[in-house]
């Protein structure tokens, strides 16, 4: 996937409904709705690629509240999706909701479908809002080429609990300034962790070929490179304690005059 030379989907899944945590993607998190701060990095990743191809920010969601403000706050730069019911519940494939973005807004005329199922996305979930400027921009730089490999994730070595956490594979054969190898598999209990090298795939940034989703999933096993934060502890909010853990980590990064991309006024 050579991203200079293909359409790009940047997508930002913000349902209204979760389990633990009530209507989190709208919940005030430092001033802005949570899943706002997803959008603000969608924007400076439009920014940091900028150039011949086509890049479109979506925003796809089933939540009112959501849609209005992107109309209402991001109508030029930012495509509204209202999400079916379909796609909206726990059972839901992010896949399915990518594609569904492509195909919604090719129907509305506003972009050619071809273009863009051949292409490629990123993915940003609201769930995981923090994400340092630096970061972003050595993100972009590992995606402009990622040449035979399907796929690139963000991660974190550090973790607490078994949530997400695959082991790292071929780390020596990775030709690349940022990555620290490849996913393998999923690991689920601490005796396998404590054997092999892992790191925790956080939810901040996921990008690959729109065309192999279907085909391959997120995150294909040994050909998906794992893209290292250098955020000392990486947020995926799920819980009350998840979102109070961000909130105090966003205070430590401003405390140390570390930048993060926030959403604008």
């Amino acid at each position: 996937m050579n991203c200079l030379n293909e359409n790009l989907v940047i997508v930002i899944p913000a349902r209204k409904n979760s389990k633990r945590l009530k209507n989190k993607n709208f919940k005030d998190f430092h001033g802005f709705p949570l899943f706002e701060w997803s959008i603000a990095a969608g924007l400076f990743i439009k920014h940091q690629l900028g150039g011949s191809r086509k890049i479109s920010v979506i925003c796809s969601s089933d939540d009112h509240q959501i849609l209005d403000l992107i109309k209402k706050k991001y109508i030029s730069n930012v495509y509204a999706i209202q999400r079916s019911a379909k796609l909206s519940d726990d059972k839901a494939i992010l896949s399915d909701v990518i594609i569904d973005c492509i195909h919604r807004l090719a129907d509305e005329g506003m972009i050619c479908v071809d273009d863009y199922l051949g292409g490629s996305f990123i993915l940003l979930q609201p769930t995981s809002p923090i994400r340092l400027k630096n970061d972003l921009v050595n993100f972009c730089s590992q995606i402009r080429d990622l040449g035979d490999y399907h796929s690139v994730v963000s991660v974190n070595r550090r973790y607490k609990v078994i949530k997400d956490v695959y082991k790292i594979i071929n780390k020596g054969e990775v030709n690349s300034d940022f990555s620290i190898g490849f996913i393998g598999q999923k690991l689920i209990t601490w005796k396998d962790i404590e054997n092999n090298n892992t790191a925790f795939v956080d939810g901040s940034l996921y990008s690959g070929s729109v065309s192999m989703l279907k085909e391959k999933g997120f995150m294909p096993e040994a050909k998906t490179l794992a893209f290292p934060l250098s955020i000392d502890n990486s947020i995926d909010i799920d819980t009350e304690e998840e979102f109070k853990d961000a909130l105090l980590l966003i205070k430590k990064l401003k405390e140390l005059g570390i930048e993060y991309v926030k959403p604008r006024i």
